[in-house]
């Protein structure tokens, strides 16, 4: 193998601002460049040490300052010494007053004023207020003598009926009366009459349309037996006319609201075996729309033959 070559060497390392220190082409590096750095630092140093020595001069100044002040301060107010006890005046002066020391009579506790009386003030009593009792309604019955002719029409504005024109159990009424007054179920023994001293008369009713008048009606006998009768009852008052009769034994009436409590009773009595009648007036109020229930019943039978009571018409207005 032949030789190689050698490399070449690699150039000289520059120094600062690229001139060589050494080696034998190097250049010197021109001392106007070395003094213009010692010249930079030297520019540096001097303010600050002069800034340096200004702030200490400042803080040793204040130093002094504040030590003078406190060491006057301590000059100007002195101790405060207690006097002598020979220097405190046995002989207060003429413009001094002693303080009264308080004697062992002065120890006792003030006597209590007098509490002034009151006066006694009188109350009213209280009012005490009654609660309104709930409203019952009203019933009033008075018996009356029959008249000797009685017009249901003129007297039957509402409604009006009338018993045993035809049959034991038929019933004439006021055509337009809207059934207002209505019989219950019969359930005891029941006999047409025709011997009453009065007559009713009627002109528009149903199913016999008119009508002279008529002394007919029913009755029935024994103890316990008689008829019950409805009518329509409300807030305002009406009045309802009940024709009876008696014979041979007592009858009672017996007349109920259906809405509210009130109720009234009253009685009528034949001993005699001759039919005696009369009327009566009941007069009544409901608190609320509701009936008026009557009862008419043999209280007491006179005679084993057939005694009780009778029933002949009821007007309604």
């Amino acid at each position: 193998m032949g030789h190689r070559r050698p490399y070449p060497s690699a150039p000289n390392p520059r120094t600062s601002y690229g001139y060589r220190t050494t080696g034998r082409r190097g250049a010197a590096v021109p001392p106007l460049l070395l003094d213009d750095g010692r010249r930079r630092l030297t520019e540096f140093l001097m303010p600050a040490a002069v800034i340096l020595a200004g702030v200490l001069i400042v803080v040793a100044f204040g130093f002094i300052i504040s030590r003078a002040v406190r060491d006057d301060n301590k000059q100007a107010i002195p101790p405060v010494q207690p006097p002598a006890l020979g220097d405190v005046p046995l002989n207060p002066p003429a413009d001094q007053f002693p303080i009264p020391l308080p004697s062992a009579s002065d120890s006792r506790p003030p006597s209590p004023s007098p509490t002034p009386s009151k006066s006694r003030t009188t109350r009213p009593a209280p009012t005490t207020t009654t609660p309104k009792p709930p409203d019952q309604g009203s019933v009033k019955v008075a018996r009356n003598d029959v008249p000797s002719r009685v017009d249901l029409t003129a007297e039957g504005s509402r409604d009006w009926v009338h018993w045993g024109e035809q049959s034991t159990f038929s019933l004439e009424r006021r055509a337009d009366g809207d059934f207002q007054i209505l019989e219950g179920a019969p359930t005891a023994p029941r006999f047409r009459h025709g011997f009453s001293d009065e007559l009713f008369s009627w002109r528009d009713g149903s199913p016999v349309n008119d009508s002279d008048g008529t002394p007919t009606g029913i009755r029935t006998c024994g103890k316990g037996n008689g008829f019950t009768i409805s009518a329509p009852a409300g807030t305002s008052t009406r009045t309802l006319r009940l024709y009876v009769g008696a014979l041979a034994g007592r009858g009672k009436l017996t007349a109920r609201l259906s809405a509210g409590s009130a109720s009234a009773t009253s009685t009528f009595e034949e001993r005699s075996n001759n039919l005696d009648t009369a009327v009566f007036v009941i007069t009544y109020r409901a608190p609320r729309n509701g009936k008026i229930n009557l009862s008419w019943i043999t209280e007491e039978a006179f005679s084993q033959d057939c005694g009780g009571v009778a029933l002949e018409a009821a007007t309604l207005r």
